[in-house]
């Protein structure tokens, strides 16, 4: 079956509307044609003339019917402010999708297609005047009134305070759901814990991005013009979007465009830092315009120029100056003042007056140079060296040679007159001991006698035994000191009163080093102590022989090198010794020092503690830094090593020097006071052989018995059993004296031989505490102080007593006390 034809549509009725509606939809189609715009064209015309009737109605109005000359012109006027309105509304469109501020001036430097910085405007009082507001008001201690809140917040505080109704039940229970919440959130297991980590690693990945970015939309004002147009863009077709449904595809498709226009412009967004013309150019040039005399209308640009960055080093200024500038040094330096004053760096302004325009260029001013180095003495002056050995030959007879300068030159000091006694203060370590062995060895030179007074028995070692050489180094024999002190006086004495007569006008040198003059002072203050009798003087009467020797020594060739440690006058009885010694060495010395032996008003070099380097200073302020001869140092050996081959050197170059330049006595009268043998302290007297753990014994013999050297020495009269086996290590024992033999096997004594006599030394080592005999500096002191104390038989100038005497006489005292 086939369908029925489906009915022709039906004709419309001309006569539906009327015949009005015909015409006026004629009239509107044929005026749409014409007009611009078709409907819409027309349709705005009709309102635009609708507008100028009803302006020209409200005109009338306004005139109460009056026609005036200037109504013709009221539609004119209407259409060029309608005109205007559409131009400012173009404008702003211009602008917003164009980039730029809606409103106002520029806050940045940006153009359409870089980034800027912003602008601060110090030239507008406004801006000025802002910017002070916005700063962060100084804290008053005077209480302010606060602003009185408006009303509406009165009334909702009291409502919310005084509020019983049912709202309030409802208000607390969820704040109580709330904290519930909260605690079993706190409780939530593993999975929540989980999540919670989670998000917080996303949060801390993502956050960077999100600072940036928000640091970027910061910087809105310093992007590019280009790329705020094109965020408008996308921001207006978004809402679009919203507004239109219709129209979804669009913006999407503006969007996409806009982000593939907006991708080169990306890393311009980062605003870049301001440089310094433009922090620093706007400031500047206020003050720089007044003092300038310019008007305010001045462009900077065309007076004054500012690196961008003011910390390069050939960064410059440029500023350009009136005519009427003179360029008075009053006027420069004000201008100088003022940059440095107001920019990073110190600037020096270099300034030109010829040409068209008068100009000043300021760089940056150059550092200061650095002081040139002072110059500094060698850094070794070794004693055998060609060089040193010829400036010895060369010397004369009061000459000695101390080392070289600051320039490298020698440095040559006369011991005689005013500097016929030196002092020494020298810290450890500073080359002192190497210092006083190389005067020693111009003292052989000089066929002088040399007399060693040194408590510390070290630092003149290489000197013991030479011929002339008189050394004074036991520390436990301080009368032995003072008896050389006393000695070296008298021979003063007697030589004055040669010369006084006379009878001899020149004698051969006679040199006194006091080592550890300090500690000598304590010796010899601690034996006077010891030693003195009732009404005696509490100060030691041998430092004014002292005294003595260092006023009148310079007119017979007498000398003292004194070594201390600290220059005090009280240290020595009350004798100002200091001023006794215009010429004084100081080495390895620090601030306190200089001050206590220079004084104040003496400049003090700079310290420099190195072995050697000295610094001679003489009363009048003269100061000399010297490096002094010593040995050289070998690298390869250890420092006893090197101190012994020092040693060893010395001793033979100063018996050679006595075999070349001779020795003579004339001028000495008689031989100085022998020392006193030396004996082993009392920890070393009173050591058993055989129970030393040290290994005084030594190692096992070797012999078939097995037997030691202790063992033998008990059982039988000798370390060396007669049936015994001499082995290398009995022979090396040494034995010290009264310890070899057993009382039983000692040999007989003949009782009509006389009593042995023996030193206070000798009897004090044979008889001890047990026999009722003290010590041996007991002994001394006893002898010297009370009169009841047995009398000495005299032997070739020696003290010489028996051990009955001494035991007796301490008998008694034991049943007196």
């Amino acid at each position: 079956m086939t369908a029925a034809p489906a009915a022709p549509p039906s004709e419309p009725d001309a006569q539906e509307g009327g015949w009005l509606s015909d015409v006026l939809s004629f009239l509107w189609h044929a005026a749409a044609s014409v007009v611009p715009g078709g409907g819409l064209g027309l349709l705005g015309l009709l309102l635009f003339l609708g507008w100028m009737l009803d302006e020209s109605s409200k005109r009338k109005k306004a005139g109460a019917g009056a026609r005036t000359p200037r109504d013709w012109k009221a539609p004119f006027l209407a259409a060029w402010n309608f005109c205007t309105f559409l131009a400012r509304t173009a404008r702003a469109v211009g602008r917003f999708y164009g980039g730029r501020e809606l409103r106002g001036q520029a806050r940045s430097t940006a153009t359409f297609w870089t980034a800027g910085t912003r602008i601060t405007r110090t030239d507008d009082q406004d801006a000025v005047m802002a910017s002070v507001a916005l700063t962060v008001p100084r804290v008053s201690l005077t209480k302010q009134p606060r602003r009185k809140p408006r009303a509406w917040a009165r009334n909702a505080a009291s409502w919310l305070r005084t509020y019983q109704g049912w709202g309030a039940t409802a208000l607390d229970s969820t704040l109580s759901a709330f904290l519930w919440t909260t605690r079993m959130a706190d409780k939530a297991s593993s999975l929540d814990r989980a999540l919670w980590r989670h998000l917080l690693a996303t949060y801390i990945k993502v956050a960077p991005g999100a600072r940036a970015i928000a640091r970027a939309l910061g910087n809105w004002s310093c992007w590019p013009y280009a790329a705020r147009g094109l965020v408008r863009l996308i921001v207006t077709a978004h809402a679009v979007f919203l507004l239109v449904p219709a129209a979804k595809g669009w913006p999407l498709l503006v969007s996409l465009l806009a982000l593939a226009a907006l991708g080169p412009l990306l890393p311009k967004l980062v605003p870049t830092q301001p440089g310094d013309d433009v922090v620093y150019g706007p400031k500047l040039w206020v003050v720089l315009r007044h003092d300038l005399g310019l008007s305010d209308d001045e462009p900077r640009e065309n007076w004054l120029q500012l690196p961008e960055r003011l910390a390069d080093q050939d960064a410059r200024i440029l500023l350009r100056l009136p005519w009427t500038y003179r360029g008075s040094d009053m006027e420069k330096e004000s201008i100088t003042a003022l940059l440095n004053s107001r920019l990073p760096g110190e600037w020096t302004g270099r300034f030109s007056f010829r040409g068209e325009h008068a100009t000043a260029v300021y760089t940056h001013k150059p550092p200061p140079r650095p002081p040139a180095p002072a110059p500094e003495p060698p850094a070794a002056v070794n004693i055998w060296d060609p060089r040193t050995q010829e400036i010895l030959a060369s010397l004369g007879p009061d000459d000695f040679y101390l080392g070289q300068d600051t320039f490298d030159r020698p440095v040559i000091q006369k011991m005689a007159d005013e500097q016929n006694s030196w002092a020494l203060s020298i810290g450890s370590g500073g080359g002192k001991s190497a210092f006083l062995q190389w005067l020693a060895v111009q003292m052989l030179m000089k066929h002088g006698t040399i007399v060693v007074i040194d408590p510390k028995m070290v630092s003149l070692t290489p000197l013991i035994g030479i011929e002339g050489v008189h050394d004074y180094i036991n520390p436990r024999a301080p009368l032995d000191m003072r008896a050389v002190l006393i000695w070296v006086a008298e021979v003063l004495d007697a030589r004055n009163f040669e010369k006084k007569h006379g009878l001899r006008t020149s004698f051969p040198p006679l040199y006194v080093f006091l080592e550890e003059s300090n500690h000598l002072a304590d010796v010899l203050k601690e034996q006077h102590s010891a030693d003195k009798k009732t009404g005696d003087s509490a100060a030691d009467p041998v430092w004014r022989d002292v005294a003595s020797i260092l006023r009148l020594g310079r007119e017979v060739n007498v000398h003292i090198i004194a070594v201390f440690q600290d220059l005090k006058d009280n240290q020595f009885g009350g004798v100002s010794l200091s001023p006794l010694f215009p010429l004084k060495f100081l080495g390895s010395y620090n601030e306190n020092q200089w001050k206590r032996i220079m004084g104040s008003r003496t400049e003090m070099p700079a310290i420099q503690k190195k072995a050697g380097r000295m610094v001679l200073a003489l009363d009048t302020g003269d100061i000399t830094r010297i490096q002094t001869p010593y040995a050289p140092w070998n690298p390869e050996l250890t420092k006893d090593q090197n101190q012994q081959e020092a040693y060893r050197l010395l001793t033979a170059y100063y018996k050679e020097l006595r075999t070349t330049h001779g020795y003579t006595t004339e001028g000495l009268y008689q031989a100085p006071p022998e020392a006193s043998e030396e004996q082993p302290p009392a920890f070393i007297l009173a050591q058993s052989r055989d129970s030393a753990p040290e290994g005084r014994n030594g190692g096992l013999e070797g012999g078939t018995e097995g037997e030691t050297a202790g063992r033998a020495s008990r059982d039988d009269a000798y370390v060396t059993p007669l049936d015994g086996h001499v082995t290398p290590a009995r022979d090396r024992l040494r034995l010290i004296p009264g310890q070899g033999q057993s009382s039983g096997q000692e040999a007989a004594q003949d009782p009509t031989a006389p009593p042995e006599l023996l030193t206070l030394a000798e009897i004090s080592r044979r008889l001890g505490p047990a026999d009722g005999v003290p010590k041996y500096d007991t002994l001394r002191a006893n002898k010297t102080r009370r009169d009841d104390f047995p009398q000495p038989t005299i032997i070739n100038g020696k003290e010489l007593f028996t051990e009955s005497q001494i035991k007796a006489y301490y008998t008694v005292q034991e049943k007196k006390a």
